[in-house]
């Protein structure tokens, strides 16, 4: 009736494994379950070896930008979601800590997080960020002359006389 081969077997069984393994290996997910355990520095670490094995990869991208973010270095982690903005158009991913009202793309999340950061970016389509080139830096201000002090004036050195009660 049925035939089962060796390799037939071994396919079978080791498929599913493969497919499963492969789902929970990827770009972003070990740092992703860090982060929601609350153990930011597995995270970093994760998102790191994402980011150096994948330097191009949308996810890898942004999360190093958030990693930046939590550590305090808001201008790098801006240069980095400035960078997920232009490579993550049109990715969704699986999961996101994103807020849902922040877009279902890399890019989406990304644009709101610099715009938290009082960041625009053309990419963001912000017409304000192309539109308006960077102003000059202020001209220096003339300071005036401190004015001199007043002269003080001599005090009087004889003593009045006295006046009679009477």
């Amino acid at each position: 009736m049925f035939n089962f081969s060796p390799r037939g077997a071994l396919i079978c069984a080791v498929l599913p494994i493969g497919l499963l393994a492969s789902g929970c290996s990827g770009i972003g997910q070990a740092g992703f379950h860090n982060v929601v355990a609350g153990n930011w520095p597995a995270a970093k670490e994760d998102f790191t070896e994402d980011y150096t094995n994948h330097p191009e990869h949308p996810i890898a991208v942004f999360n190093m930008g958030a990693t930046y973010h939590h550590d305090g270095d808001v201008d790098k982690a801006d240069t980095m979601f400035s960078e997920a903005v232009e490579r993550g158009k049109g990715y969704m991913p699986d999961k996101s800590l994103e807020p849902i009202d922040a877009g279902p793309t890399v890019a989406d999340y990304a644009c709101a997080r610099l715009h938290r950061d009082n960041r625009l970016d053309p990419n963001c389509g912000d017409r304000i960020a192309i539109e308006t080139p960077p102003a000059p830096p202020p001209a220096p201000v003339a300071q005036a002359a401190p004015e001199p002090a007043p002269a003080v004036e001599a005090e009087a050195t004889t003593v009045p006389p006295k006046q009679d009660r009477n």
